[in-house]
Protein backbone atom coordinates (compact mmCIF):
# COMPACT_ATOMS: atom_id res chain seq x y z
CA UNK A 1 0.00 0.00 0.00
CA UNK A 2 1.53 3.45 -0.77
CA UNK A 3 2.57 5.69 2.13
CA UNK A 4 -0.11 8.02 1.56
CA UNK A 5 -2.96 5.73 1.98
CA UNK A 6 -1.49 3.56 4.85
CA UNK A 7 -2.23 6.88 6.62
CA UNK A 8 -5.65 6.92 5.94
CA UNK A 9 -6.43 3.19 6.72
CA UNK A 10 -7.99 4.14 10.25
CA UNK A 11 -10.85 6.30 8.36
CA UNK A 12 -11.10 3.97 5.58
CA UNK A 13 -11.76 1.25 8.46
CA UNK A 14 -14.12 3.24 10.25
CA UNK A 15 -16.11 4.31 7.00
CA UNK A 16 -16.53 0.73 6.54
CA UNK A 17 -18.51 0.11 9.64
CA UNK A 18 -21.68 -0.80 8.94
CA UNK A 19 -24.53 1.52 10.18
CA UNK A 20 -22.14 4.25 11.01
CA UNK A 21 -23.76 7.19 9.29
CA UNK A 22 -22.68 10.54 8.39
CA UNK A 23 -23.46 12.11 11.71
CA UNK A 24 -22.27 9.16 14.22
CA UNK A 25 -18.97 9.15 12.13
CA UNK A 26 -18.73 12.95 12.57
CA UNK A 27 -19.41 12.66 16.25
CA UNK A 28 -16.97 9.99 17.00
CA UNK A 29 -13.94 12.25 15.28
CA UNK A 30 -14.72 15.28 17.08
CA UNK A 31 -14.98 13.50 19.99
CA UNK A 32 -11.97 11.27 19.65
CA UNK A 33 -10.11 13.26 17.54
CA UNK A 34 -9.16 10.54 14.95
CA UNK A 35 -10.06 7.47 13.25
CA UNK A 36 -7.47 5.37 15.41
CA UNK A 37 -8.11 7.20 18.88
CA UNK A 38 -12.05 5.61 18.17
CA UNK A 39 -10.21 1.80 17.77
CA UNK A 40 -8.72 2.74 20.92
CA UNK A 41 -11.56 3.47 22.93
CA UNK A 42 -13.86 1.56 24.92
CA UNK A 43 -16.66 -0.31 24.37
CA UNK A 44 -18.51 1.91 27.18
CA UNK A 45 -17.15 5.21 26.18
CA UNK A 46 -18.46 5.15 22.76
CA UNK A 47 -21.94 4.21 24.00
CA UNK A 48 -21.97 7.06 25.98
CA UNK A 49 -22.01 9.27 22.90
CA UNK A 50 -25.00 10.60 21.87
CA UNK A 51 -26.67 8.11 19.36
CA UNK A 52 -24.96 4.82 20.09
CA UNK A 53 -25.51 2.25 21.91
CA UNK A 54 -23.30 -1.01 23.54
CA UNK A 55 -24.20 -2.60 20.32
CA UNK A 56 -23.18 -0.44 17.86
CA UNK A 57 -20.07 0.40 20.02
CA UNK A 58 -19.26 -3.37 19.96
CA UNK A 59 -19.57 -3.55 15.86
CA UNK A 60 -17.06 -0.38 16.02
CA UNK A 61 -14.33 -1.59 17.92
CA UNK A 62 -15.00 -5.52 15.81
CA UNK A 63 -13.63 -3.02 12.87
CA UNK A 64 -13.68 -4.45 9.11
CA UNK A 65 -11.40 -7.21 9.09
CA UNK A 66 -8.49 -6.74 6.98
CA UNK A 67 -9.13 -8.24 3.62
CA UNK A 68 -12.25 -5.96 3.65
CA UNK A 69 -10.79 -2.30 3.87
CA UNK A 70 -8.00 -3.57 1.75
CA UNK A 71 -10.15 -4.80 -1.10
CA UNK A 72 -11.41 -1.11 -0.72
CA UNK A 73 -8.05 0.58 -1.20
CA UNK A 74 -7.58 -1.90 -4.52
CA UNK A 75 -10.71 -0.63 -5.52
CA UNK A 76 -9.03 3.22 -4.42
CA UNK A 77 -6.46 2.69 -6.65
CA UNK A 78 -8.14 1.42 -9.63
CA UNK A 79 -10.13 3.94 -9.87
CA UNK A 80 -7.67 6.57 -9.38
CA UNK A 81 -9.41 8.16 -5.81
CA UNK A 82 -7.96 10.61 -3.16
CA UNK A 83 -8.72 10.24 0.52
CA UNK A 84 -8.99 14.01 1.49
CA UNK A 85 -9.28 14.79 5.43
CA UNK A 86 -9.50 17.67 6.95
CA UNK A 87 -6.11 18.06 7.19
CA UNK A 88 -5.57 18.04 4.22
CA UNK A 89 -4.35 20.99 1.94
CA UNK A 90 -6.48 20.19 -0.91
CA UNK A 91 -9.55 19.76 1.47
CA UNK A 92 -12.22 22.27 0.12
CA UNK A 93 -12.01 25.47 1.39
CA UNK A 94 -15.73 26.09 1.38
CA UNK A 95 -16.00 22.62 3.29
CA UNK A 96 -13.84 24.52 6.25
CA UNK A 97 -15.95 26.58 6.59
CA UNK A 98 -19.16 25.24 6.29
CA UNK A 99 -21.11 24.20 9.74
CA UNK A 100 -20.53 20.22 8.93
CA UNK A 101 -17.34 19.66 7.53
CA UNK A 102 -17.46 16.51 5.84
CA UNK A 103 -14.67 14.08 8.08
CA UNK A 104 -13.25 12.25 4.86
CA UNK A 105 -13.55 12.55 0.86
CA UNK A 106 -13.28 10.20 -1.31
CA UNK A 107 -12.37 12.36 -4.73
CA UNK A 108 -11.83 11.35 -8.48
CA UNK A 109 -10.01 14.15 -10.75
CA UNK A 110 -8.69 17.49 -9.10
CA UNK A 111 -9.46 20.15 -6.83
CA UNK A 112 -8.19 23.69 -7.66
CA UNK A 113 -8.18 26.54 -5.23
CA UNK A 114 -10.26 28.33 -7.80
CA UNK A 115 -13.37 25.87 -6.70
CA UNK A 116 -14.03 27.73 -4.04
CA UNK A 117 -15.46 30.39 -6.37
CA UNK A 118 -18.81 27.70 -7.40
CA UNK A 119 -22.20 27.92 -8.01
CA UNK A 120 -24.70 24.47 -7.84
CA UNK A 121 -26.87 24.47 -10.41
CA UNK A 122 -29.63 22.01 -9.54
CA UNK A 123 -32.99 21.09 -10.10
CA UNK A 124 -35.27 18.63 -11.51
CA UNK A 125 -34.52 14.66 -12.60
CA UNK A 126 -37.56 15.11 -15.03
CA UNK A 127 -36.98 18.61 -16.47
CA UNK A 128 -38.80 20.31 -18.93
CA UNK A 129 -37.22 21.59 -21.96
CA UNK A 130 -37.85 25.10 -20.13
CA UNK A 131 -35.48 23.55 -17.35
CA UNK A 132 -32.97 22.36 -19.66
CA UNK A 133 -32.23 25.36 -21.55
CA UNK A 134 -31.91 27.76 -18.65
CA UNK A 135 -29.88 25.22 -16.59
CA UNK A 136 -27.57 25.04 -20.01
CA UNK A 137 -27.73 28.91 -20.22
CA UNK A 138 -27.07 29.69 -16.41
CA UNK A 139 -24.04 26.74 -16.61
CA UNK A 140 -22.59 27.95 -19.44
CA UNK A 141 -22.50 31.47 -18.72
CA UNK A 142 -21.13 31.37 -15.45
CA UNK A 143 -18.51 28.62 -16.04
CA UNK A 144 -17.21 31.27 -18.89
CA UNK A 145 -16.82 33.73 -15.99
CA UNK A 146 -14.33 31.21 -14.42
CA UNK A 147 -17.50 29.81 -11.56
CA UNK A 148 -16.80 26.16 -11.20
CA UNK A 149 -20.47 24.47 -11.64
CA UNK A 150 -21.32 22.15 -8.78
CA UNK A 151 -24.21 19.64 -9.20
CA UNK A 152 -25.35 16.29 -8.09
CA UNK A 153 -24.45 14.34 -11.39
CA UNK A 154 -28.41 13.06 -11.73
CA UNK A 155 -30.59 12.57 -14.47
CA UNK A 156 -32.10 16.32 -15.83
CA UNK A 157 -31.33 19.54 -14.66
CA UNK A 158 -27.57 17.77 -12.70
CA UNK A 159 -26.60 16.49 -16.41
CA UNK A 160 -27.39 19.33 -18.29
CA UNK A 161 -25.59 21.81 -15.45
CA UNK A 162 -22.67 19.54 -15.74
CA UNK A 163 -22.15 19.30 -19.88
CA UNK A 164 -22.87 22.80 -20.42
CA UNK A 165 -19.77 23.61 -18.04
CA UNK A 166 -17.62 21.01 -19.47
CA UNK A 167 -18.90 22.06 -23.34
CA UNK A 168 -18.37 25.87 -22.05
CA UNK A 169 -14.31 25.18 -21.55
CA UNK A 170 -15.13 25.64 -17.70
CA UNK A 171 -14.54 23.34 -14.46
CA UNK A 172 -17.68 21.57 -12.91
CA UNK A 173 -17.83 19.14 -9.50
CA UNK A 174 -20.38 16.09 -9.43
CA UNK A 175 -21.28 15.33 -5.92
CA UNK A 176 -22.28 11.81 -5.20
CA UNK A 177 -24.80 9.82 -3.11
CA UNK A 178 -23.33 6.89 -4.08
CA UNK A 179 -19.55 5.28 -4.14
CA UNK A 180 -17.30 6.05 -6.62
CA UNK A 181 -16.67 2.99 -7.61
CA UNK A 182 -20.53 3.10 -9.01
CA UNK A 183 -21.63 5.18 -11.72
CA UNK A 184 -25.61 5.98 -10.70
CA UNK A 185 -27.20 6.87 -13.23
CA UNK A 186 -25.70 4.53 -15.70
CA UNK A 187 -25.95 6.46 -18.93
CA UNK A 188 -23.56 8.74 -17.65
CA UNK A 189 -20.40 6.81 -17.88
CA UNK A 190 -19.09 9.01 -20.02
CA UNK A 191 -19.47 12.45 -18.67
CA UNK A 192 -18.07 10.58 -15.63
CA UNK A 193 -14.95 10.40 -17.56
CA UNK A 194 -15.44 14.00 -18.93
CA UNK A 195 -15.78 15.46 -15.81
CA UNK A 196 -13.03 13.60 -13.92
CA UNK A 197 -10.55 14.89 -16.82
CA UNK A 198 -11.66 19.08 -16.37
CA UNK A 199 -13.18 18.79 -12.52
CA UNK A 200 -13.94 16.21 -10.01
CA UNK A 201 -16.30 13.63 -8.77
CA UNK A 202 -16.45 13.28 -4.89
CA UNK A 203 -18.31 11.74 -2.25
CA UNK A 204 -18.66 10.70 1.08
CA UNK A 205 -19.12 6.76 1.00
CA UNK A 206 -17.09 4.19 0.61
CA UNK A 207 -16.39 2.83 -3.48
CA UNK A 208 -19.25 0.06 -3.85
CA UNK A 209 -21.40 2.29 -1.71
CA UNK A 210 -24.67 2.02 -3.98
CA UNK A 211 -27.31 5.02 -4.32
CA UNK A 212 -29.53 4.10 -0.82
CA UNK A 213 -32.36 6.97 -0.85
CA UNK A 214 -31.22 7.68 2.38
CA UNK A 215 -27.64 8.74 1.13
CA UNK A 216 -28.93 11.80 -0.46
CA UNK A 217 -30.22 14.01 2.02
CA UNK A 218 -26.26 14.03 2.96
CA UNK A 219 -25.39 13.90 -0.60
CA UNK A 220 -27.76 17.17 -0.73
CA UNK A 221 -25.78 19.09 2.32
CA UNK A 222 -22.65 18.43 0.70
CA UNK A 223 -23.53 20.29 -3.02
CA UNK A 224 -25.03 23.30 -0.56
CA UNK A 225 -21.82 23.44 1.62
CA UNK A 226 -19.63 23.11 -1.32
CA UNK A 227 -21.21 26.18 -3.40
CA UNK A 228 -21.27 29.74 -2.52
CA UNK A 229 -24.44 29.91 -4.02
CA UNK A 230 -27.54 27.41 -5.12
CA UNK A 231 -29.82 27.90 -8.63
CA UNK A 232 -32.42 26.14 -8.17
CA UNK A 233 -33.26 25.99 -11.77
CA UNK A 234 -36.39 23.92 -11.56
CA UNK A 235 -38.08 21.79 -8.72
CA UNK A 236 -41.72 20.03 -7.49
CA UNK A 237 -42.84 20.66 -4.33
CA UNK A 238 -41.88 17.92 -2.91
CA UNK A 239 -37.77 17.77 -4.23
CA UNK A 240 -34.24 16.88 -3.41
CA UNK A 241 -33.29 20.70 -5.01
CA UNK A 242 -35.68 22.41 -2.45
CA UNK A 243 -33.45 20.30 0.30
CA UNK A 244 -30.17 21.35 -0.94
CA UNK A 245 -31.48 25.16 -1.15
CA UNK A 246 -32.92 24.90 2.49
CA UNK A 247 -28.95 23.70 3.48
CA UNK A 248 -27.92 26.42 1.49
CA UNK A 249 -30.02 29.15 3.79
CA UNK A 250 -28.46 26.90 6.95
CA UNK A 251 -25.06 27.82 5.35
CA UNK A 252 -25.53 31.03 5.34
CA UNK A 253 -24.72 30.92 1.32
CA UNK A 254 -27.05 32.84 -1.27
CA UNK A 255 -29.80 31.16 -3.24
CA UNK A 256 -31.29 31.62 -6.33
CA UNK A 257 -34.14 30.95 -8.08
CA UNK A 258 -35.87 30.87 -11.71
CA UNK A 259 -39.16 31.26 -11.75
CA UNK A 260 -41.29 28.88 -13.61
CA UNK A 261 -44.79 28.54 -15.41
CA UNK A 262 -47.31 28.75 -12.80
CA UNK A 263 -49.44 25.58 -14.34
CA UNK A 264 -46.43 23.15 -13.90
CA UNK A 265 -46.05 20.55 -11.12
CA UNK A 266 -42.11 21.36 -11.62
CA UNK A 267 -42.52 25.48 -10.93
CA UNK A 268 -44.04 24.91 -7.79
CA UNK A 269 -40.84 24.45 -5.82
CA UNK A 270 -39.29 27.00 -7.25
CA UNK A 271 -41.83 29.99 -7.33
CA UNK A 272 -42.31 28.45 -3.82
CA UNK A 273 -38.72 29.43 -3.03
CA UNK A 274 -38.90 32.64 -4.04
CA UNK A 275 -42.13 33.79 -1.87
CA UNK A 276 -40.10 32.37 0.76
CA UNK A 277 -37.17 34.73 -0.05
CA UNK A 278 -34.95 33.31 -2.47
CA UNK A 279 -33.29 35.82 -4.97
CA UNK A 280 -35.31 35.66 -8.32
CA UNK A 281 -33.03 34.95 -11.31
CA UNK A 282 -33.84 35.73 -15.24
CA UNK A 283 -30.35 35.94 -16.32
CA UNK A 284 -26.69 34.82 -15.40
CA UNK A 285 -26.02 38.37 -14.73
CA UNK A 286 -28.08 38.75 -11.94
CA UNK A 287 -25.99 36.26 -10.14
CA UNK A 288 -22.71 37.13 -11.02
CA UNK A 289 -24.14 40.87 -10.24
CA UNK A 290 -25.19 39.56 -6.83
CA UNK A 291 -22.31 37.72 -5.75
CA UNK A 292 -19.76 40.42 -7.22
CA UNK A 293 -18.12 40.97 -3.53
CA UNK A 294 -17.22 37.17 -3.55
CA UNK A 295 -16.70 36.58 -6.92
CA UNK A 296 -13.86 39.50 -6.78
CA UNK A 297 -11.27 36.83 -5.85
CA UNK A 298 -11.63 35.23 -8.89
CA UNK A 299 -11.39 37.83 -11.17
CA UNK A 300 -8.23 38.94 -9.84
CA UNK A 301 -6.92 35.28 -9.35
CA UNK A 302 -8.17 34.54 -13.16
CA UNK A 303 -8.82 37.66 -14.92
CA UNK A 304 -7.51 35.90 -18.61
CA UNK A 305 -10.32 33.31 -18.20
CA UNK A 306 -13.17 35.58 -17.06
CA UNK A 307 -15.39 37.43 -19.16
CA UNK A 308 -16.80 39.59 -16.31
CA UNK A 309 -15.91 42.92 -16.09
CA UNK A 310 -12.77 43.88 -13.82
CA UNK A 311 -14.51 47.13 -13.16
CA UNK A 312 -16.39 47.36 -10.11
CA UNK A 313 -20.30 46.55 -10.40
CA UNK A 314 -22.91 49.59 -10.62
CA UNK A 315 -24.14 50.25 -7.30
CA UNK A 316 -20.54 49.45 -5.77
CA UNK A 317 -17.76 51.79 -4.22
CA UNK A 318 -15.09 52.03 -6.55
CA UNK A 319 -11.77 50.29 -4.90
CA UNK A 320 -9.67 53.07 -6.07
CA UNK A 321 -11.84 55.98 -4.26
CA UNK A 322 -10.81 56.58 -0.40
CA UNK A 323 -14.12 55.93 1.28
CA UNK A 324 -15.34 58.75 4.06
CA UNK A 325 -13.77 58.39 7.46
CA UNK A 326 -10.55 56.42 6.14
CA UNK A 327 -8.24 58.48 7.46
CA UNK A 328 -9.61 57.86 10.87
CA UNK A 329 -8.83 54.10 11.28
CA UNK A 330 -6.70 53.09 13.71
CA UNK A 331 -3.79 50.88 13.29
CA UNK A 332 -5.37 47.44 13.59
CA UNK A 333 -8.82 48.34 11.19
CA UNK A 334 -6.18 49.36 8.62
CA UNK A 335 -4.19 45.74 8.63
CA UNK A 336 -7.76 44.52 8.93
CA UNK A 337 -8.73 46.50 6.34
CA UNK A 338 -5.96 45.60 4.01
CA UNK A 339 -6.42 42.07 3.85
CA UNK A 340 -9.76 41.85 3.13
CA UNK A 341 -9.26 44.31 0.25
CA UNK A 342 -7.04 41.62 -0.85
CA UNK A 343 -10.14 39.39 -1.71
CA UNK A 344 -12.95 38.41 0.23
CA UNK A 345 -12.10 36.10 3.36
CA UNK A 346 -13.46 33.90 5.73
CA UNK A 347 -13.34 34.96 9.58
CA UNK A 348 -11.10 32.17 10.45
CA UNK A 349 -8.58 32.73 8.01
CA UNK A 350 -8.58 36.58 8.83
CA UNK A 351 -7.70 35.22 12.39
CA UNK A 352 -5.07 33.54 11.41
CA UNK A 353 -3.38 35.92 9.56
CA UNK A 354 -3.39 38.82 12.62
CA UNK A 355 -1.08 38.86 15.20
CA UNK A 356 -1.33 36.29 17.72
CA UNK A 357 -2.28 38.78 20.64
CA UNK A 358 -5.76 39.69 18.33
CA UNK A 359 -8.50 38.11 19.67
CA UNK A 360 -11.74 36.60 18.27
CA UNK A 361 -13.29 39.29 20.21
CA UNK A 362 -10.85 42.60 18.72
CA UNK A 363 -11.52 40.82 15.53
CA UNK A 364 -15.44 40.59 15.38
CA UNK A 365 -15.55 44.72 17.04
CA UNK A 366 -13.43 45.64 14.07
CA UNK A 367 -14.78 44.23 11.35
CA UNK A 368 -18.14 45.35 13.09
CA UNK A 369 -16.72 49.05 13.15
CA UNK A 370 -15.54 48.86 9.33
CA UNK A 371 -19.19 47.60 8.49
CA UNK A 372 -20.83 50.91 9.92
CA UNK A 373 -18.11 52.82 8.31
CA UNK A 374 -19.30 50.69 5.07
CA UNK A 375 -15.61 50.16 4.15
CA UNK A 376 -16.41 46.17 4.85
CA UNK A 377 -19.73 44.04 4.14
CA UNK A 378 -20.04 41.05 5.50
CA UNK A 379 -21.11 38.24 2.85
CA UNK A 380 -22.62 34.80 3.47
CA UNK A 381 -20.68 32.20 5.67
CA UNK A 382 -18.57 34.89 7.77
CA UNK A 383 -17.05 35.83 4.73
CA UNK A 384 -15.79 39.61 4.35
CA UNK A 385 -15.22 42.05 1.68
CA UNK A 386 -14.39 45.38 0.79
CA UNK A 387 -16.84 48.29 -0.51
CA UNK A 388 -14.04 50.58 -0.67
Amino acid sequence: MESGLESKQWWVALRLVPNLNRVRFYTLIDHFQSPEAVFGATAKEIASLRGFNEELARSILAAPERRAWEAEFELIAKYGVRLLTLEDEEYPENFRQSSFPPPLLYVRGNIDPLDRFSVAVIGSRRATQYGKTVAEEFSARLAQAGVTIVSGFARGVDSVAHRAALASGGRTIGVLGNGLGVCYPSENSRLAEEIVSRGALMSEYPMLAPPDRFNFPERNHLIAALALGTLVVEAAEKSGALITAREALEENRFVFAVPGDITRENSRGTNALIQAGAKLVQSPEDILTEMAPVLRGLLNSNKQNSRLSPEPISGLPSSSAAAPGEEKLDELERVVLSHVRQEPVYFDALLARMDASVTVQQLSSVLFSLEMKRLVKQLPGRMYASLS
